[in-house]
């Protein structure tokens, strides 16, 4: 008898189940549906940490520390998986482990006078530096992990969002009081709250894209930095009114065009 081949993948058949995962892919990111598919109805944590099970986080401790991380002592703690999962990503995220790791640590690198040499050099540092501690700590691709799926888990977002806000304060003293040793003022339009969420932006899209595109972004470094840290130092000149013109970047980069049409 004649083998019979394989069904085609991209018939209309192969077509309603790509469109089925398509559809449940979108509804586990889509906070806004009432009716979720089944399958996700059952999950009550970040889906993607679905693979966490309690026997291997017992017996891992017990490796680590004997008899007194048993199954009873886990559960005398947590009643369930669910419960437990949401603990330990603020546990980790917050570096509760290894507090000497946590990378909000770097703020203390900031540069908070005109004495060094070279602002350049110290903005490099602190950049280059910072990127490099977060790809070294696997970790800190957690919140790209679970981030979109957030809105879905509002005890565990809030939990988040305190500690991002938290942190982000010594960053925002940080940037003000560089400002003032530079006698320097922002653009219209800016303040050190929008400067610093925007740094952190681009520092959350930096990390990301260095992990799927590792060797295209070294080979986007220049021989001084990261692409991060330049991108970062042609923000910073973009938005600081160098010139005292107090015109917004809007206004400069209009004046530019018609300056070239002429």
């Amino acid at each position: 008898m004649t083998p019979r081949p394989p069904a085609s993948r991209d018939d209309a058949s192969a077509g309603y189940f790509l469109d089925a995962a398509a559809e449940l892919i979108d509804a586990m990111f889509d906070h806004a549906i009432r009716e979720r598919p089944h399958r996700l109805r059952g999950i009550h944590f970040p889906a993607a940490l679905e693979w966490m099970r309690v026997s291997d986080v017992v017996e891992l401790a017990q490796e680590r520390h004997g008899g007194g991380a048993s199954e009873k002592a886990f559960r005398n703690r947590w009643p369930d998986r669910n419960t437990f999962v949401k603990a330990a990503i603020i546990h980790t995220m917050l570096y509760r482990d290894a507090p000497e790791a946590n990378p909000a640590l770097h703020v203390a690198k900031l540069p908070v006078s005109t004495d060094a040499a070279s602002l350049a050099d110290s903005v490099i540092g602190l950049c280059d530096g910072l990127l490099e501690a977060l790809q070294a700590r696997p970790r800190s691709y957690l919140l790209h992990h679970i981030g979109p799926l957030l809105d879905q888990y509002p005890d565990l977002r809030t939990a988040i969002i305190e500690d991002i806000v938290r942190t982000r304060e010594p960053w925002f003293e940080g940037y003000a009081r560089l400002l003032a040793a530079l006698r320097l003022k922002l653009r219209p339009g800016w303040t050190i709250e929008r400067v610093g969420l925007a740094l952190q932006a681009m520092l959350d899209g930096f990390l990301f894209r260095s992990r799927i595109q590792s060797e295209e972004m070294n080979e986007a470094r220049s021989a001084e930095a990261s692409l991060f840290t330049e991108t970062v130092i042609a923000f910073v000149v973009g938005v600081l009114d160098l010139d005292d013109s107090r015109e917004s970047t809007h206004a400069i980069l209009d004046a530019a065009a018609r300056a070239a049409e002429e």
